[in-house]
C-alpha cells in the first residue's frame, strides 16, 4: 500500500489530506495545497503546499516551495523547504534553498546550494 509522506522528517503529526498526482496524469501549470502533496505524474510549473513527495516517476519542471520534501524521482527548477530529503534515486538539478539538508548515497544532484535562517529556523515560515 501506499504510504505517502513516510520518510519525512515533520514535527508533528499530520492529519491533513493527501493529494496524489498518479503516474498517468500531466500538469502544466501552477499547484497550490495546503495539505500533502504526492508527486508520481509529471508537473510543469510552480508548486506551492506543505509537505511534498516526489516518487521515483516524478517529474517535476518550475518552482517548488514547501515547508518538507522528499525527493526519489526528478526535479529541475528551483526548491526551497525547510528540509529536504534526496533519496538515492533522487535526481536534482537546479538551485536549492533550505533548512536542512540530507542526500542518500547514491542520489544524482547538480545544484547551488543556499542555507537560510529563516528555513533553519522552526519560527519563520518558508520564503
Amino acid at each position: 500500500m501506499l504510504n505517502p509522506m513516510k520518510n519525512i522528517e515533520k514535527p508533528e503529526a499530520s492529519n491533513q489530506s493527501v493529494s496524489v498526482i498518479s503516474d498517468e496524469i500531466t500538469i502544466v501549470g501552477n499547484i497550490n495545497s495546503t495539505g500533502d502533496l504526492v508527486i508520481n505524474g509529471k508537473v510543469d510549473g510552480e508548486i506551492n503546499c506543505d509537505s511534498l513527495e516526489i516518487g521515483p516517476n516524478g517529474d517535476v519542471k518550475g518552482s517548488i516551495k514547501a515547508e518538507f520534501c522528499l525527493v526519489s524521482g526528478n526535479i529541475e527548477g528551483k526548491l526551497s523547504a525547510k528540509s529536504i530529503n534526496v533519496s538515492s534515486t533522487g535526481n536534482l538539478n537546479g538551485r536549492i534553498s533550505y533548512g536542512k539538508l540530507e542526500i542518500e548515497n547514491g542520489a544524482n544532484v547538480e545544484i547551488k546550494l543556499r542555507k537560510t535562517k529563516q528555513l533553519s529556523n522552526d519560527n519563520e515560515t518558508y520564503e
